[in-house]
């Protein structure tokens, strides 16, 4: 089992009690016991709320909700917070801001919002993890370790771009054999000096996204991102393990999500989870090779079925309620391919914003 201190089938899922009053925690907790629910994932993106200037962390809200589930038998996924950085941050340290494939600055907004390279993100991010894993260290309701969230995206800034060079030269050693790899000779684009090279995007090399004049160049940085995002990663994951070597960490993966080398990823999580979001038209031999492909990441063990939705999701072309029985048998195929969790986005439905469309456990109209 993925942690001895809860060793079932693990059931629940994302949980943002911090979007509703306090009225409703009471009416949560009854409900979650009276369906079974064991584990919730807190914190996963509220590094604002931890966060609210450049010195300040402050943990309270999350003190109490992870002693108020243990005190109800319900142990905690604990998420770092960092899938989406703080607007003073943005404000203050533009170079955590991505640029898009067309060239163009963010502003703050989104989620996966945040550059990889960027010196500021990766010393608060690690730092946020650190904190957290020093805090809760000993805490006995929580069970492991969830990074960021869904990683994915690419940025096409300077720091990238710099970032991207001293990753060439390490994989190739010399100008002349990125040439050679690249054919660069093909018109012209033979590079004399690491800094004529620049990130192939709709300025450059690249057009719609998937079509590229160099192919070489455009493989490159897609590898090069994955791996820039893969670190950021794993500073979170040693600055947790520096405080709790014996606890998992994962991240939530995405099946057959191209922009990442899942191969390479799945060597450096605990545990491999992914979210499971099917179409009503996805053949289901589909969804059982994604789940064996999840798998294989870390061959001989079980993974973690980390997000499905009970009913609808909110972002699909068709956005179909599962016919009763479905949702048991989408679960109970997980289970079969090797899950050791069953949960689910989210527990209770957003209040507001973009996801209030998406299904919960516990609907807005709040009944049984």
């Amino acid at each position: 089992m993925i942690n001895e201190k809860l060793p079932k089938i693990w059931y629940g899922g994302d949980y943002n009690p911090e979007q509703w009053e306090k009225e409703i925690w009471d009416e949560d907790i009854r409900m979650f016991k009276l369906a079974g629910i064991d584990v919730a994932t807190l914190n996963v993106f509220s590094w604002a709320l931890n966060q609210p200037d450049e010195e300040t962390y402050d943990f309270t809200w999350l003190d109490e909700q992870i002693d108020r589930l243990y005190e109800n038998g319900i142990y905690t996924c604990l998420a770092t917070s960092t899938a989406a950085h703080p607007a003073w941050m943005a404000k203050k340290y533009p170079d955590v801001l991505r640029v898009d494939y067309q060239g163009r600055k963010r502003a703050f907004g989104g989620r996966h919002n945040s550059c990889p390279n960027s010196p500021t993100y990766r010393k608060y991010a690690e730092r946020m993890a650190d904190r957290l894993g020093e805090r809760y260290k000993d805490h006995p309701g929580v069970l492991i370790w969830h990074v960021s969230n869904e990683y994915g995206g690419y940025c096409y800034c300077d720091n990238c771009a710099a970032s991207f060079r001293k990753w060439l030269e390490k994989k190739y050693g010399t100008l002349q054999n990125v040439n050679k790899a690249w054919n660069t000779r093909f018109w012209g684009h033979t590079f004399y000096d690491w800094d004529e090279i620049v990130p192939p995007n709709a300025l450059s090399e690249e057009w719609n996204g998937d079509s590229t004049n160099f192919q070489g160049i455009s493989l490159d940085y897609r590898i090069f991102q994955s791996d820039s995002l893969l670190e950021c990663f794993k500073l979170e994951r040693d600055a947790l393990k520096k405080h709790t070597p014996n606890l998992p960490v994962t991240t939530n993966l995405m099946g057959t999500y191209k922009e990442l080398d899942y191969f390479k990823w799945g060597k450096e999580m605990d545990v491999v989870s992914w979210d499971n979001y099917p179409a009503y038209d996805t053949p289901v031999s589909f969804t059982a090779m994604a789940h064996d492909l999840m798998r294989g990441l870390k061959s001989g063990q079980p993974f973690m079925l980390m997000e499905q939705t009970p009913s609808q999701q909110n972002w699909q072309p068709y956005n179909s309620l599962k016919r009763p029985g479905v949702m048991r048998l989408w679960s109970y195929q997980a289970v079969a391919r090797g899950a050791d969790t069953v949960m689910f986005f989210q527990l209770r439905r957003s209040v507001g914003a973009c996801e209030k469309y998406h299904g919960a456990v516990i609907e807005h109209v709040g009944h049984e």
